[in-house]
């Protein structure tokens, strides 16, 4: 009970709900695909993403006009675009300020390009650009943001803020209702604070809703990446038997959206472990957390090269020297970082994610737990191992040790294996 303190009721109503929801981009995609051919050619195939886009603005001007006006004027026929109607906002809410996030490679000069296209194609709104090319920087972003919403009041207009990462933190826009994610991969930390930009209070009521702008829903795992790691920190701190129990508590506080024709479909908690399975981010997020920029450079290598006998000895030989998997230095940025070079460290982790995807091969071989799946491996001896490391194309025990030493994270891997 608090003794020095009251309750301040009116604290707790100014909380802002959250709401989820997946928009698939497939008709506007299908139109770029007849009106754009080249837009996102890439090898004589079709392939859109956002990156693309953000690599050549100008090319896919069309694409990017029509997906705007579709998602924030209800243009083009496809309600599953229209975002009022997906997620019920009425006119008299009045003004909106929308903020979206493009890929963090969008150049300064790019972002130029991009803000004149939103402009000619949302006459109702005012575009912002919070970017360095317009001599905003993290500190000066909010103030500017916020004359920029004071002009747009007196002339009646609506707010889309465009931002390329900056601003991401330390920005409190108690306006911001709607947030968009226009970018095909990225950092679970910054994703999660580009989402924080709608949770700011406002006014009792407010509703912060988040909006994945997908060209593939099937590989959309910005809010799957944020679940799962919400789910880790309650298994973490509560107590729970196991991540699956943490994760159905955790989506019975949250809601998530698909878009459709019809309007939204709140998504079943009973669907949701079966969805991220199916399009793989489990696998991904397993990828991303794997903390091989903390490895020794003969352990990041080995894993790499899948050499398990390097790694044991690499591991043991950090160990030795007391730093187990922190023979760091730094980067000028200040950031803690293994001396291994970037393509070793992405095929460190594309070694993880492999065996991740393939856990079901273990899994076919028996036990209720991965420890008794290697346990029967083990007695059955190597023929058995080496069938494992033919089609995983990585040493049985090399898979062993990831798995059983918690190299590659347990609770996460478990959601698969249960």
């Amino acid at each position: 009970m608090l003794k020095h303190f009251k309750v301040d009721v009116r604290r707790h109503q100014l909380v802002v709900d959250v709401e989820f929801y997946q928009m698939n981009l497939a008709s506007v995609v299908e139109i770029a695909r007849t009106s754009e051919p080249d837009a996102f050619v890439e090898d004589g195939v079709f392939l859109p993403s956002w990156s693309k886009f953000a690599a050549n603005p100008v090319r896919a001007k069309g694409f990017f006009t029509n997906m705007l006006q579709a998602v924030m004027e209800g243009k083009g026929g496809d309600d599953s675009l229209n975002v009022d109607y997906q997620t019920g906002r009425k006119a008299k809410e009045g003004m909106k300020v929308a903020m979206m996030f493009l890929p963090g490679s969008t150049t300064n000069a790019n972002l130029q390009e991009i803000k004149p296209i939103a402009e000619q194609a949302l006459r109702g709104f005012r575009v912002v650009l919070v970017s360095g090319a317009e001599d905003i920087s993290n500190a000066t972003a909010e103030k500017s943001v916020k004359e920029e919403i004071e002009k747009a009041e007196k002339t009646g207009q609506h707010i889309l803020i465009l931002s390329a990462g900056m601003a991401q933190r330390s920005f409190s826009i108690p306006q911001i209702t709607e947030l968009y994610l226009a970018y095909d991969t990225g950092d679970n930390g910054a994703t999660i604070q580009k989402m924080s930009r709608t949770l700011t209070p406002h006014k009792v009521g407010k509703v912060g809703r988040v909006v994945s702008l997908s060209f593939d829903p099937n590989r959309d795992d910005k809010f799957d990446a944020m679940l799962l790691t919400t789910a880790k920190n309650y298994k973490a701190n509560k107590g729970y038997k196991d991540l699956k129990q943490a994760l159905r508590d955790v989506l019975r506080t949250v809601d998530i959206f698909k878009c459709q024709q019809d309007g939204a479909v709140k998504i079943e908690i009973d669907n949701y472990l079966e969805d991220i399975i199916a399009r793989k981010s489990i696998d991904r997020l397993i990828g991303k957390v794997a903390s091989v920029h903390e490895w020794t450079h003969d352990m990041v290598s080995a894993l790499a090269n899948g050499n398990i006998d390097v790694f044991r000895a690499a591991r043991k030989e950090a160990a030795a020297r007391g730093k187990t998997r922190l023979n760091l230095v730094k980067k000028k940025s200040g950031a803690n970082k293994t001396d291994a070079s970037e393509k070793e460290l992405k095929l460190a982790r594309e070694m993880i994610v492999t065996i991740s995807q393939n856990i079901d091969i273990i899994k076919f071989y028996g036990g209720n737990t991965i420890e008794e799946a290697f346990a029967l491996m083990d007695a059955d001896g190597t023929d058995i191992q080496d069938d494992v490391t033919r089609q995983f194309g990585v040493p049985y025990t090399m898979i062993k040790e990831l798995v059983l030493t918690n190299f590659i994270n347990r609770d996460l891997l478990d959601l698969k294996f249960a």
